[in-house]
């Protein structure tokens, strides 16, 4: 069932929260928003011909029957919970994790998959791009996995392409050091299933690998001075993807309508060098200058959500919650824990004062716009699909307790009270 009448929610729209407010959905599609005063004003019979709400001026998406009514749309009394658009994620690794949950332990693809789908559904992710690295040597030899890469992107675009609980799409990111894979980066973009290309850099030196921060990381694993001289020698030595063919690259998913991002700019410069390129996405800069730099230059601009609820960066770069505040950073992502994104909106929220709808653009309008998925998704507003999470606090903690997408409500649960039967 997909013909829904919420009311008495909190509803975050983009400007603003109507702190007592209806939404109606006809067909997984939001047909009317407004206040329970307007509501019981124009009755149970529904909005005036001509409203939003009207089919005349929604193309047909709306219902007027009365409710209760055959065909009417199924009350549903939110108690005063949030009502917020779904998440849109935009980069996680959390598929590479939950096919590979420890070196060498394989997990069926197909199983991961599935499993992910209902962890992130509980997270209130409601579109997710998978961010699936090709080319990338080091971790590929970290994980141990048998599987190789070719057969991982196959499974899940297969998987994404069938039934499911999410909106799934791929984010493919390239590392620029893998020479042998770019040729099936290029038949992956013209083939039509990816949604995103990331340009990736993980040599020492640059990037979030400064040589400082490439030198503890080789201490703390008991390397010799002698042996990460060697292994930065190496890895600074070789051959990458660069010049024509990494504009080639670039050129074919932007031709595409695919958009382009560049990972851990380290400068104003890289940041021109990337716009040049056609990139329009700048992921995770390492300062604060290139955040600013990249906001004006017009990048979407977006950074780890799990840097705002751990308190910081990892490597020690760019504080994540000190950026948005800055309006240097625009959206949101979960990197590598898939929780983090709706726990940081409301950390914003409740310790840094913003205003819970403007936290709350960070992790679904703004994502939005930057992979083109604006006029579907991303916002609680009439013609938009219903990707809706209703949300409740427990000790100021977040909680989802049911996630609609399209619609169709993909996850509900409800807390137990100690004592109760």
């Amino acid at each position: 069932m997909n013909n829904w009448l919420i009311t008495h929610a909190q509803i975050v729209t983009p400007e603003g929260v109507i702190p007592d407010g209806f939404v109606r959905i006809w067909g997984g599609v939001i047909a009317e928003i407004g206040a329970m005063e307007a509501f019981r004003h124009a009755g149970a019979a529904g909005p005036a011909a001509g409203a939003p709400g009207d089919p005349a001026a929604t193309n047909g998406l709306a219902d007027t029957t009365a409710v209760g009514a055959v065909g009417a749309p199924a009350e549903w009394h939110a108690h005063g919970a949030i009502l917020m658009p779904g998440i849109i994620d935009i980069h996680t690794d959390a598929m590479d994790l939950e096919i590979v949950p420890r070196p060498g332990a394989d997990i069926p693809v197909v199983v991961a998959f599935r499993e992910l789908e209902r962890k992130m559904a509980a997270c209130g992710i409601t579109t997710v791009l998978h961010s699936m690295h090709l080319g990338y040597e080091v971790a590929e030899k970290q994980s141990r996995s048998g599987f190789s890469r070719a057969t991982v992107f196959r499974e899940v675009i297969r998987a994404a392409a069938g039934p499911t609980l999410l909106n799934n799409k791929i984010h493919l990111r390239f590392e620029l050091s893998g020479v042998e894979a770019y040729d099936d980066c290029l038949t992956l973009l013209d083939e039509g299933s990816i949604s995103l290309l990331s340009v990736m850099d993980h040599t020492p030196g640059q990037g979030q690998f400064s040589k400082k921060h490439f030198r503890e990381a080789m201490l703390s694993q008991g390397k010799t001075e002698a042996q990460l001289e060697e292994e930065f020698r190496e890895r600074t030595e070789r051959p990458r993807i660069e010049g024509e063919r990494l504009a080639a690259m670039i050129g074919r998913a932007v031709d595409r309508g695919i958009p382009v991002a560049s990972h851990d700019d380290d400068s104003p410069e890289k940041v021109d060098a990337m716009v040049a390129l056609g990139v329009t996405i700048s992921e995770f800069p390492i300062n604060m200058e290139t955040a600013r730099h990249a906001t004006r230059k017009g990048l979407h601009v977006a950074g780890g959500a799990s840097n705002i609820l751990r308190g910081g960066s990892l490597s020690g770069n760019l504080n994540m919650a000190e950026a948005v505040q800055e309006k240097a950073v625009a959206i949101l992502c979960s990197d590598y824990y898939p929780a983090s994104i709706l726990h940081s909106v409301f950390l914003l929220h409740h310790r840094r004062g913003m205003p819970l709808h403007e936290a709350v653009n960070l992790a679904t309008l703004h994502p939005a716009r930057a992979v083109r998925l604006e006029r579907e998704t991303g916002s609680v507003a009439v013609g938009k699909r219903a990707d809706l999470l209703l949300v409740r606090l427990q000790e100021q903690i977040p909680m989802v307790t049911h996630t609609m997408v399209g619609g169709t409500v993909v996850l509900a649960t409800a807390y137990k009270q100690n004592g109760d039967e």
